[in-house]
């Protein structure tokens, strides 16, 4: 395994170890990186983000899979209403 590849794994492996701060650092290197480039790559940036976040299952990967677990929360009676399509 050459020195760069060790270098990677030890940083995954540390990324994975605390990885609110990791997602924290990611945030704000996201944001400083749109800035910089002026909004022109943002979808290319995020991209970039989210696949490093599920290299080392951060992001908020926990939160996603519970909430794609849910059912949905209930719906008032006008929310129903709004929602129904007129019969007619």
């Amino acid at each position: 395994m050459s020195r760069i590849a060790e270098w990677l794994k030890k940083a995954e492996n540390l990324a994975r170890g605390h990885s609110k701060q990791t997602d924290q650092v990611l945030d704000r290197a996201e944001e400083f990186v749109k800035e910089r480039t002026g909004h022109k790559y943002d979808e290319q940036i995020t991209k970039g983000v989210d696949s490093v976040q599920r290299r080392y299952g951060g992001g908020g990967q926990e939160q996603q899979q519970q909430q794609q677990q849910q059912p949905p929360p209930p719906q008032t009676p006008e929310e129903q209403e709004r929602r129904t399509p007129p019969q007619g």
